[in-house]
């Protein structure tokens, strides 16, 4: 049986590599979700990978994400609890490495997905894993942006079966935050055309080649 010092070895190991994933696929970048005639786009800052980890810390969210991606993270800063047990980070962290599967995988979209605390309005699911997405408000609950953001990561938890409705995802496209238009085509469903109402929000060049395709 694993030592509780081993145990901590294996959990910071995992957010440090969670951390360096998250940096180079999904910070910095915003993700649009297309399904149906429905749409929304998806952001990741660097304060909410915290959320997504399962453990608990002294350091506020982004100094803990920073020591995370530079490797400096020590087992002092991180710690488990009863709301947060060790068995829980453990389940969680190898799919946060992998959080980007969702964006360049086909997957569904949830509505209205009910947990103990929270009701997420949407969520994004490859039925292993699933991303519960909050909108972008401060302490007031006054909206800062269009996107949404990602504040829960659940595993094997019958996310689908706790869903009011849910949808397989049409395209997905992706830019840089500094960027003005989607300009990358992640995911694409060849038999579904592009809704009007996102048309104006993707790269001309990319919307020629999706039209090309039809």
């Amino acid at each position: 049986m694993a030592t509780k010092t081993e145990k901590k070895n294996l959990i910071r190991q995992y957010i440090i590599d969670s951390a360096k994933a998250y940096s180079e696929k999904l910070a910095g970048k915003t993700f649009l979700y297309v399904y149906k005639n429905e749409f929304f786009e998806v952001s990741f800052p660097s304060d909410h990978f915290l959320h997504l980890t399962g453990v608990e810390t002294s350091l506020d969210k982004k100094n803990f994400y920073r020591k995370a991606k530079k490797k400096q993270l020590t087992n002092q800063q991180f710690y488990f609890s009863a709301r947060y047990p060790y068995a829980n980070a453990r389940k969680k962290l190898p799919c946060l490495m992998r959080l980007s599967d969702l964006t360049t995988d086909v997957v569904c979209i949830l509505k209205d997905l009910h947990t103990q605390s929270i009701v997420y309005k949407l969520s994004v699911t490859n039925l292993e894993f699933t991303l519960g997405l909050v909108e972008d408000e401060d302490d007031k609950g006054n909206k800062r942006s269009k996107y949404l953001l990602p504040m829960s990561l659940r595993v094997n938890d019958k996310s689908v079966e706790n869903s009011d409705d849910g949808e397989v995802v049409d395209f997905i496209f992706s830019k840089s935050a500094s960027d003005l238009k989607y300009n990358e085509l992640l995911v694409c469903d060849s038999e579904k055309k592009l809704i009007e109402s996102v048309r104006m929000l993707i790269d001309d060049k990319l919307i020629a080649e999706i039209d090309n395709k039809e």
